[in-house]
């Protein structure tokens, strides 16, 4: 694909297998590296979005187009359901200085009231239609400033999560590591590679759209790794649990499901449940392989994570390394589905303008010198001629505003972790994660398309505790058929009589 004058790249080297259409493994330079690495700080519905509902991440392409058809009546405020469409990263200040950054969310932005009446002061918020405490929806402000001392750091040697200038080896499967002696004689014993000059080596410019090594150089489709539409079979102990304080926490769902073949055809849900599953999509990519395993992806992801505290450990500073394996979420952000993750909240902000805040209201960032505007002009009161401001007569000229919660309905109080609106209404959730409200028309039409006679279905009530949360959480992102694989007894393996008879 030809790339415009303007559009930035970045130069991989690929070592090529030209009979088997292969890429073996990659040499670049710092900033390739910092692109992968930094996909562990985005959140899954980023992630979701930037390919376009496609990223076949198990369940949680209908989990995102659930949450994009839902009114946002059924949200606590309007906000909400924005914070869930497109989720803030919290290591966006490191990720915009990478020389190509795939992730287009402004998280920069600042929204305030704009009534100088208004009694809320020194307030603002990341997310587009926030309510201020007054009541009214928050309006754009401009882009704060960014931080002068990170922004120095873009100027350095080093890159934004690694450091030095020194040439990186990734595999196509995402394994990377610092170039070495040893490191390419292991891999060419792992490759079978008797003569280098059967490598074909060629330069891939790397652009924002082109990311997995072999298909963008041979354009051939990318195959869906088959681990990620595994049955997970449910390795809960009863016996364990029955005494656990956790068990005081179960979520309790009704699920219709056939009698014959034991398939969930869709659970009968409140708003605590849909919650967990909404919240999933605020959580950063390597919050969930921290908590749900690194075998939660036996591909590319699960390597780049490991990369990060194996060969590439030396490369990067203990912060960063940090930043990367266990990213926090933006202030406001967290959930239930987050805390059962033991992904952690990131600190409200606090930003100091030049400003008072009212004049701050009427110019935003733009325009911060009108608080401070004079001019030489007669005055009365001293009968005499002076400098004085002409369009703001507060004596303070500075001001520090504080970030508000997107979640709060204006000076109404409400559950703090919840993008969900509390009530009686309930939801059904289908198999697939893809959550509706909940009608006889939605439920007869989901009994047909299974091709279900009524008689052969049956409802059961199920107390979903904790620990099965975290299983749905983990089917989520491994197979479309979440409920099942959690909720029902693993299917038996049917023998292989053939091996049986020899």
């Amino acid at each position: 694909m030809a790339t415009s004058e303007q559009e930035v790249t970045i130069d991989v080297k690929l070592f090529v297998d030209k009979e088997k259409k292969k890429v073996l493994f990659a040499e670049s330079d710092k900033e390739f590296v910092d692109v992968l690495f930094s996909f562990l700080t985005i959140p899954l519905g980023t992630i979701v979005r930037l390919l376009d509902k496609q990223s076949q991440m198990g369940c949680l392409d209908e989990v995102y187009k659930s949450v994009e058809d839902l009114s946002s009546d059924y949200f606590q405020t309007k906000a909400c359901k924005a914070m869930l469409l497109k989720p803030l990263n919290t290591a966006s200040s490191h990720c915009h200085r990478l020389k190509i950054n795939i992730d287009d969310t402004k998280p920069r932005e600042v929204y305030v009231c704009k009534d100088t009446s208004c009694y809320a002061h020194c307030a603002f918020s990341s997310v587009p239609d926030t309510l201020c405490k007054c009541g009214k929806v928050m309006e754009y402000a401009g882009d704060r400033p960014e931080d002068d001392a990170k922004t120095a750091a873009a100027g350095s040697e080093n890159g934004v999560f690694v450091k030095g200038n020194q040439k990186f080896i990734t595999t196509d499967d995402l394994q990377v590591a610092p170039a070495s002696t040893s490191l390419m004689l292991s891999l060419g014993r792992e490759f079978g590679v008797q003569d280098p000059a059967d490598l074909e080596q060629t330069i891939l410019q790397l652009t924002s759209e082109k990311q997995p090594l072999t298909g963008l150089h041979f354009d051939v489709p990318i195959t869906t790794d088959d681990a990620s539409f595994c049955t997970i079979p449910l390795n809960l102990c009863p016996e364990q649990e029955s005494d656990s304080e956790d068990n005081k926490g179960n979520v309790k769902i009704k699920v219709l499901q056939t009698k014959i073949s034991s398939a969930v055809l869709y659970a009968e849900v409140g708003h605590d449940f849909v919650d967990l599953i909404f919240g999933l999509l605020s959580v950063p990519l390597g919050c969930t392989i921290k908590t749900l395993g690194q075998s939660l992806s036996k591909g590319c992801i699960g390597n780049l994570y490991r990369s990060i505290a194996g060969g590439a450990e030396g490369c990067m500073g203990p912060d960063y390394q940090r930043l990367l394996l266990a990213p926090e979420l933006p202030p406001f952000f967290g959930s239930a589905a987050s805390q059962i993750l033991q992904a952690p909240e990131s600190a409200p902000k606090n930003i100091k303008i030049d400003s008072c805040f009212s004049c701050f209201k009427i110019g935003g960032f733009s325009n911060l010198g009108r608080c401070r505007e004079q001019d030489y002009r007669y005055n009365s009161s001293y009968r005499c001629w002076r400098d004085e401001f002409t369009n703001c007569q507060n004596t303070t000229k500075t001001a520090e505003i504080c970030e508000l919660d997107p979640k709060l309905h204006g000076v109404q109080s409400s559950n703090r972790d919840a993008y969900v609106k509390q009530g009686s209404q309930s939801f059904m959730v289908t198999d697939d994660l893809h959550v509706r409200p909940l009608t006889l028309d939605s439920s007869l039409r989901v009994v047909s398309e299974g091709e279900v006679q009524m008689k052969d279905l049956v409802e059961k009530e199920v107390a979903v505790t904790k620990f099965q949360i975290m299983e749905l959480q983990r089917a989520a992102l491994m197979t479309r058929e979440a409920l099942s694989s959690v909720l029902l007894p693993p299917k038996k393996k049917k023998k292989n009589l053939k091996h049986l008879m020899y």
